[in-house]
């Protein structure tokens, strides 16, 4: 069932890897959210088969609806239909939006951790992410979903994401000369978070987020300097910051002139525990979107000007996931490739 947990690791660097996918393999697109526009899930699909992949489709990704209860547990349904189609070997959702915590509890979690795959995406999809984690001991990836892959000249969001899919501890430095560092240090830990609402959102819940011994990042799309800032006050009421070892934001919603604001008011939030503190990473809501591996152990650093992560550990396992038994449950039909 992927790589098994090493002796001794932190409660999030246990999670189980899941295996590397190879070109020619099949990539599963849903939509627990809401549905992708029509046109920027068809240039996303090509994206992906031009990389060398099949796209298989979630068969009702087009018809999603908000506030349409009857419609979360055959989104549930559909999306436990990826992970036990023996055909897909990563998953990625293909919007964000709205609804994703409505369909948890029609989540099985034995399907997951039977057939642990990569599984990909942002925003309002941060909700599976800690739920596979916290339910499910399942390593995650923040990153793009399929309805950003649209090529942008000079933007790296395709390719960190194909490096992230296929290579178990990539080298690279990500952030570095982008990034703004609020203040200095390095540290180590397993990285996870997601989208602030969320996050917080988790708050009470069975996959509450665990932050022990974390580099924390976050990012937030439309909520003002106001509502970020009382949202980190409740992360931290709620001991959620005690025991962060670095905090990083990504793309955040905030005016270029409150940001010395912000700075100040994070320094004075975050005084007591003298852990570095990086912004404007490159992830989240605008481009670039770098694909994340949360419960994956990174080192954060953070210089006088500057700040960048890099893995210490492998986020893939290199081996194939034992078959799940057949128990006389049927998956979902889906739907092929949109652009064959």
């Amino acid at each position: 069932m992927g790589t098994p947990p090493e002796t001794g690791a932190s409660p999030t660097t246990a999670l189980v890897r899941p295996p590397a996918i190879a070109k020619g393999e099949a990539i599963g697109v849903v939509a627990p959210s809401y549905s992708p526009r029509e046109g920027h899930l068809t240039r996303g699909a090509k994206a992906l088969e031009r990389a060398g992949y099949t796209v298989i489709l979630d068969p009702d990704i087009l018809e999603h609806r908000r506030f349409q209860r009857h419609q979360d547990d055959r989104r549930a349904a559909n999306f436990m239909g990826m992970w036990l189609d023996p055909r897909v070997k990563a998953v990625i959702g293909g919007t964000g939006g709205y609804g994703t915590t409505r369909m948890i509890p029609y989540l099985e979690p034995e399907v997951f951790r039977r057939n642990p795959k990569i599984f990909v995406g942002y925003s309002d999809i941060t909700a599976l992410h800690l739920w596979l984690m916290r339910q499910c001991g399942l390593r995650v990836f923040h990153g793009p979903t399929v309805d950003d892959l649209i090529p942008v000249a000079r933007d790296p969001t395709m390719s960190s994401l194909l490096i992230a899919m296929t290579t178990p501890r990539p080298t690279a430095r990500l952030g570095r000369n982008i990034s703004r560092a609020v203040r200095p240090g390095k540290v180590s830990g397993a990285l996870t978070g997601g989208n602030l609402s969320l996050v917080q959102q988790t708050i009470g819940t069975s996959y509450e987020i665990d932050t022990r011994d974390s580099i924390l990042f976050l990012e937030e799309h439309e909520d003002p300097m106001s509502v970020a800032d009382e949202r980190l006050v409740h992360l931290r009421a709620s001991g959620l910051l005690r025991n962060v070892r670095g905090v990083m934001f990504g793309h955040l919603s905030i005016d270029r002139s409150e940001e010395d604001e912000f700075e100040d008011f994070l320094l004075d939030l975050l005084s007591d525990l003298d852990i570095p503190i990086l912004m404007d990473f490159p992830a989240g809501h605008e481009v670039p979107n770098l694909t994340l591996p949360f419960g994956t152990e990174v080192e954060l650093t953070v210089d006088a000007t500057t700040g960048w992560i890099s893995y210490r550990d492998d986020a893939l396992s290199t081996t194939e996931p034992v078959p799940l038994a057949d128990d006389g449950a049927e998956a979902p039909q889906t739907s092929e490739s949109v652009t064959s």
